[in-house]
């Protein structure tokens, strides 16, 4: 045939033929619907196993043709493209594509008829018909599928998106469903039917695609399917101690234990006694207990209904069957209990006695039948050396052994050393210990105990009976080379023993006060003596500045939590004596401002800002009184203000209040930078109405107004005849 070298038997065909021009690869076309299309990755997560392998996008469509490579199952149609690639003793390579009469026609062999055929299929067929001219025993042949076709699909029912879709002929029938983002809820993932030609050609599962894939599952469609997904079937859910809690569509045939198969199977906790499973019923929830394990070995099915809840409990943890074994062994814990276990046989489960076991006594506690325990005692050391004594005791189901350590029943002992050492506190007794040895593990004495002493006090007398209160019993002199005299090496110390070092320095710091404000020197001070005196400090810090305002200062102290200390700094300074000038504790803030020439007003004032602004501030006028700022800048009091209680915090935080001359009320003077304050009437409440102002009686009042006159009148004449 022209174009066509045959083989030799010595030499290597190669045949060339011209490829067949390759069209644009199309890529999948949704279907032209005016409903808007769902995206199904922004659903939430269904309740139901095997939808979101579709709503997750989880397998990548072959938007084009030329994207995948076409598994053996894949049927050959009109437009695939073709490839063939010989190697070896003879080559040749070339494409064709499938003509309308379902043929490829590579040079020198003529026309091969693949349409229809499984690219598996295609392949045996056409190395036969190459085999005819090539030397194919010593060759290998290459078919693929170049460039597929592409179909239109229908894609009906339960399904997010349907329509006709254009995709690759490549894409599997579940690759088809991603197009249209898959089933919703209420279509079946179990029988979805693919309908050729009115015809159903094929029933797919998605459960056994997902739980057993195989490219038997590759099932290839044709133009113009259609995938039907219907509306879904008998649902079951599955919770508890299973690996896949889920909700599950069961089929025709499926029973509890495909049910537990598709959930994954059971964990190890799983309870198989009683498997609940709750049913409606006639308009009523029913509870089913069911045995598995009677199931399985009778080998009989329990056929579950459409909505069923089955759950799966856990095993109880408690164990049942188990001696326990405690304290001074090698490996403490639960150990299973069989019969006629015995001590030793435990003792040998757990290693055996640690050193400091306490080997003459142990108890085994025993539940009684009434709940309570029994303590029964045995010898350890019995046990260890004849398993055939009485004390090897015979165990009993929920036992606990119980062997006791020697540090049980030991006192802890100590002794004391405090003042001036390295390191104060507390030591471990130890017998014979000495008073240099407590001093040496203590850190040595320190350089202020020179030309002091060491006391001991102890709990005990001389004769040797216990005292309430340690008392001293010895005494060591401490030289200024801190050298310690007596027998202090040689003196025995005994349990609860305390040793004091004494110190000619007091340690105690006399503590610091802080001077803020208006001083010549601010800062903080060291209180020289535990009596020293506001005015000393202050002279220490050089006096008050020029602009210091003494009426203003203020004492903040720390020590248990006093606060403000009201002070009169004016009177301090004029007599020493007097009882403002303070005597000074640790911690003390003496704040002294700058003069503040303003008033400041709050309360029940006329003023219209004052709710806004809290207080309102003034200029200071000379020997002016409270009420004179209240009228001049609050406007006035209000109708809600109490009068008599109206005060003034003065400088220093003094309190005045208004006192009383015969019927005149005398108003408190105010100082530079006080605080005139007038309160609110606790007798009216603001929420209320105010009470209706009731009419004047005038003939009333004239008539009482007569009565006093006439009395007042008559006891003067009275008065004036009397003769005295």
């Amino acid at each position: 045939q022209p174009g066509t070298t045959l083989p030799l038997p010595t030499g290597t065909t190669t045949v060339t033929p011209t490829p067949a021009p390759q069209p644009p690869p199309p890529v999948v076309t949704p279907p032209d619907t005016t409903q808007p299309y769902v995206d199904t990755t922004r659903l939430p997560a269904s309740q139901s196993y095997g939808y979101s392998y579709f709503r997750n996008k989880s397998v990548d469509m072959f938007n084009s043709s030329v994207d995948g490579q076409a598994s053996g199952t894949y049927v050959i149609g009109v437009g695939d493209q073709v490839g063939i690639n010989v190697w070896g003793y003879s080559s040749f390579s070339g494409s064709y594509t499938v003509d309308q009469t379902g043929s490829i026609f590579p040079e020198g062999v003529g026309k091969i008829y693949v349409k229809g055929l499984t690219l598996d299929r295609a392949k045996a067929l056409i190395r036969s018909r190459f085999a005819t001219y090539l030397d194919m025993p010593n060759s290998q042949i290459e078919v693929t599928i170049i460039y597929s076709r592409v179909i239109g699909v229908n894609i009906v029912g339960e399904v997010f998106n349907p329509g006709t879709y254009s995709i690759p002929a490549l894409n599997t029938a579940f690759n088809a469903l991603f197009a249209s983002g898959g089933p919703t809820d209420l279509g079946s993932l179990r029988k979805i039917y693919v309908k050729r030609q009115g015809q159903t050609v094929k029933t797919l599962d998605v459960y056994a695609y997902l739980l057993n894939p195989s490219l038997q599952d590759d099932y290839f469609l044709q133009s113009n399917d259609y995938i039907f997904v219907p509306p879904v079937g008998k649902v079951v859910s599955i919770t508890g101690e299973v690996k896949r809690p889920f909700r599950y569509e069961l089929i025709e045939g499926e029973d509890l234990n495909d049910l537990i198969n598709y959930a994954g199977g059971l964990t190890p906790q799983a309870y198989t006694k009683s498997v609940q499973v709750k049913r409606y019923v006639g308009n009523r929830l029913e509870l089913y207990d069911v045995d598995l394990d009677s199931l399985k070995n009778a080998k009989v099915k329990y056929e579950l209904s459409n909505g069923d809840e089955v759950f799966i409990s856990t095993v109880p943890s408690q164990l049942f069957q188990f001696v326990k074994v405690s304290g001074a062994v090698m490996q403490p814990g639960e150990f299973n209990f069989t019969s006629g276990l015995r001590i030793s046989d435990i003792l040998a489960k757990s290693h055996g006695l640690r050193e400091d076991a306490l080997a003459d006594r142990a108890y085994v506690i025993r539940r009684n039948a009434d709940l309570t325990s029994s303590y029964i005692p045995f010898n350890p050391t019995n046990v260890v050396r004849d398993p055939t004594s009485v004390d090897n005791l015979l165990l009993t189901n929920l036992d606990e052994i119980y062997f006791y350590d020697k540090s049980s029943f030991m006192d802890s002992v100590s002794v004391s050393v405090n003042g001036a050492v390295r390191l104060p506190g507390q030591y471990a007794y130890a017998r014979g210990i000495t008073l240099n040895d407590l001093l040496f593990t203590a850190g040595g004495i320190k350089a202020e105990a020179a030309n002091t002493k060491i006391e001991v006090s102890r709990y005990r007398t001389e004769n040797g009976k216990s005292a309430p209160q340690p008392k001293i019993v010895a005494s060591f002199p401490i030289d200024s080379n801190l050298v310690i005299g007596g027998d202090a090496e040689s003196f025995k110390l005994e349990p609860f023993d305390i040793v004091f070092v004494r110190s000619l320095i007091n340690m105690e710091s006399q503590g610091m006060v802080t001077i803020n404000g208006e001083v010549i020197y601010p800062g903080e001070y060291s209180l020289n003596d535990k009596e020293e005196k506001l005015v000393d400090v202050l002279n220490r810090a050089g006096g008050l500045s020029q602009w210091a305002n003494v009426n203003q200062a203020t004492l903040v102290r720390e020590e248990n939590d006093r606060g403000i200390i009201f002070m009169d700094l004016e009177k301090a300074f004029k007599d020493a004596s007097s009882e403002y000038n303070f005597i000074l504790r640790p911690g003390d803030i003496i704040s002294i401002p700058t003069t503040n020439d303003l008033v400041s007003v709050s309360g029940m004032i006329n003023f219209p800002y004052v709710d806004t602004m809290g207080y309102l501030n003034a200029p200071y006028h000379e020997g002016k009184r409270a009420k004179f700022y209240v009228k001049k800048y609050g406007l006035g009091f209000a109708k809600d203000a109490k009068r008599p209680r109206t005060y003034v915090i003065q400088p220093g935080g003094k309190l005045e209040d208004p006192r009383r001359l015969a019927f005149i009320r005398i108003y408190p003077k105010v100082e530079k930078g006080a605080y005139v304050v007038v309160p609110f009437r606790l007798d009216i409440d603001p929420l209320l109405p105010p009470v209706p102002a009731q009419p004047v009686d005038v003939n009333a009042i004239i008539e009482s107004a007569l009565v006093k006159v006439t009395g007042l009148l008559t006891l003067y004449i009275l008065v004036t005849r009397i003769n005295f």
